[in-house]
């Protein structure tokens, strides 16, 4: 808080307390009235520096009318405002709100003219770009219209592609993601032949929506049936894919292909790079790129034949350019580190430690990694009820509950040989039932020095969010941010966007009112 008002506070704490202890001396003994003070004095600017290490500011709530179909949060533009993406069933709209979250104004970006379908809206530095494809009679295009930060067009949309649907053609939808600082964003979709993937499309656009690079790449198909695991594009524009072989089984043949990296090059070309595990099962294959050291790091678990348990992980590095593996490392647990990962108060046997799921892997300075997986399983029962039916009688019926859990979070830090330099895991508990577990997992805030969770400690009750953080020697400091049910919020960890080094925007819907939760760190 600011100086002025924190003496303000201090003074009119003093009087009150002066005149209490005056009214009220404690079992009737005289009562040094300086020193409380400077005790309570000494409390209050302790919890004054606590407060400031974070600071809380939530949205008005808005009533959730069934036109909304969803959301995307943009991030900041120039003067500090957020935006957010608003998408209606006939209307396409951008809120701007300002630093303290508070409602500013509204810019409406429907296009009148034309029916039309949004794809996506993103933002790139001062650029937002909305992409949006229409029909007119045989033939379906994508076309982008380019905004600055204040909302205004730049230029008119720009058609990106054109596809005549024959009869007996099968595409799939546009999917667009885009580079974590720099305006290049990859567009592709896929032919499918026989409900398969058969042929990977792909565009590269710039800042200035401009395409640099198209590819039409044909998928692996004699025993091969892919399935996309991830797909990004670098800083650089150069676009990365990792597939997974559906027909793969662990049982008939370890050495069969299990993944596969592809890498489009400009003039229609790509290079790529097998994967399987050998002797063993590969599961929940993950991958960062490695700006600093210029490299591709991916990470997935070792599993001993079909069982559905790790015991251990796969460290890779693979060079984008040439698609060649540098580090190919395999670490089993050892019985304290698998002793570590169950707990002493779980459920899980050592012998029987599941696979967890790789949210995560962050490149460290020296060319390792850490890696974020997190405990997840879908369990699915079926209840019998009966019903009493006026001309049937009693009649019995079942229903299936879908249940949710979402549980530790595992912290592994590798070092660039692959070896594990320390582990540490988070414990929480979250379990749900119809709800497909909005509520559950958790937001990560990455920073420089630190890493960040948020999550809600109990998922039904909706109580205290936690905040865990983790230095880079992997040291947890856990602290209570806040109380949803108080703040009248109930957050949605997983649909969290980091808007810059130290703020982190999180969405809430409580009673069918959305809000959205800005957290913002201490730098």
């Amino acid at each position: 808080m600011p100086f002025y008002n924190l003496v303000a506070e201090l003074s009119y704490f003093y009087v009150i307390l002066k005149i209490i202890i005056r009214q009220k001396q404690l079992l009737g003994k005289f009562v040094n009235v300086n020193r409380i003070l400077i005790l309570c004095m000494l409390s209050f600017l302790a919890w004054s520096s606590i407060a400031q290490a974070q600071q809380i500011f939530i949205s008005d709530p808005q009533k959730i009318s069934t036109e909304l179909i969803g959301y995307n949060i943009l991030g900041k533009n120039k003067n500090g405002d957020v935006l957010i993406y608003k998408k209606y069933r006939f209307e396409d709209e951008i809120d701007i709100y300002d630093k303290q979250m508070s409602f500013k104004r509204r810019k409406e970006i429907t296009i009148r003219s034309l029916d039309y379908e949004t794809v996506e809206v993103y933002k790139t530095g001062d650029n937002i770009y909305h992409f949006y494809t229409h029909k007119d009679n045989k033939m379906q295009y994508l076309s982008v219209q380019h905004y600055n930060s204040d909302l205004e067009k730049k230029g008119v949309p720009v058609l990106l592609d054109s596809t005549s649907q024959k009869l007996g053609d099968s595409f799939t939808e546009f999917k667009i993601t885009k580079a974590n600082t720099s305006p290049y964003y990859l567009i592709y979709k896929y032919e499918l032949s026989a409900g398969r993937i058969d042929k990977l499309f792909l565009l590269v656009m710039d800042a200035e929506t401009k395409i640099q690079q198209k590819n039409d790449i044909n998928l692996p198909d004699d025993g091969y049936s892919p399935i996309l695991v991830k797909e990004m594009i670098t800083d650089e524009g150069q676009p990365i894919f990792l597939f997974e072989n559906d027909d793969f089984n662990c049982k008939k043949d370890k050495t069969v292909t299990q993944y596969t990296f592809v890498f489009p090059k400009n003039g229609n070309t790509w290079v790529s790079t097998n994967i399987n595990g050998g002797d063993y099962c590969l599961d929940e294959m993950n991958y960062a790129f490695d700006v600093l050291n210029n490299k591709l790091t991916a990470i997935c678990f070792l599993k001993d034949d079909n069982k559905d348990y790790m015991i251990g992980y796969k460290y890779l590095t693979i060079d984008i350019y040439s698609a060649t593996i540098g580090t190919n490392f395999n670490y089993f647990y050892p019985t304290e580190t698998l002793d570590e990962i169950a707990g002493l108060t779980k459920e899980k046997s050592i012998k029987n430690l599941p696979v967890y799921q790789i949210g995560s892997i962050i490149p460290r300075v020296d060319g390792g990694a850490l890696m974020v997986a997190e405990y997840y399983d879908k369990t699915v029962e079926n209840y019998e009820y009966t019903n009493y039916d006026p001309y049937y009688g009693y009649r019995t019926s079942s229903r299936q509950v879908e249940f949710y859990e979402y549980d530790d979070i595992l912290l592994f830090s590798i070092q660039p040989n692959g070896s594990p330099n320390w582990n540490t895991v988070i414990r929480k508990k979250q379990l749900s039932r119809e709800d497909r577990g909005v509520n559950s997992s958790y937001a990560i805030l990455k920073g420089k020095e630190k890493l960040i969770f948020i999550f809600n400690e109990d998922v039904e009750q909706n109580s205290n969010v936690l905040q865990y953080e983790t230095t880079a020697d992997g040291v947890l400091d856990r602290k209570s941010l806040f109380n949803p049910n108080q703040q009248e919020v109930q957050i949605r960890p997983l649909s969290a966007e980091q808007i810059s080094a130290n703020e982190i925007i999180i969405p809430s819907i409580y009673k069918k009112n959305l809000s959205f939760v800005k957290l913002q760190i201490q730098k």
